[in-house]
């Protein structure tokens, strides 16, 4: 398999994924972790993309690529955090 078969396979990957992440989920709610792979899957995506085209400037779509990383990172992150909530009991 050449280099660019693979990039093409990666690419058709994350397309299912992204096609799965945004099937219509009849009222259920989408955790915090569904979403972080949705965008991850999208930057990888649109990274294939750069790769299968580099004669272009991609200078713009990078920062893009670049913040849906960090958004996924960043929800992943809070995810991590525990909410701990005090209540008082008046006795």
């Amino acid at each position: 398999m050449t280099e660019q078969e693979k990039v093409k396979l990666i690419q058709g990957i994350t397309e299912d994924i992204i096609r799965i992440s945004v099937t219509d989920h009849k009222g259920k709610k989408i955790s915090e972790h569904e979403k972080a792979v949705e965008l991850l899957a999208r930057a990888l995506h649109d990274f294939s993309v750069y790769y299968l085209t580099p004669h272009s400037h991609h200078e713009e779509s990078l920062k893009g690529t670049v913040a849906k990383v960090k958004i996924a990172y960043n929800t992943l992150e809070r995810m991590k955090k525990t909410n701990v909530s005090i209540t008082r009991i008046n006795q």
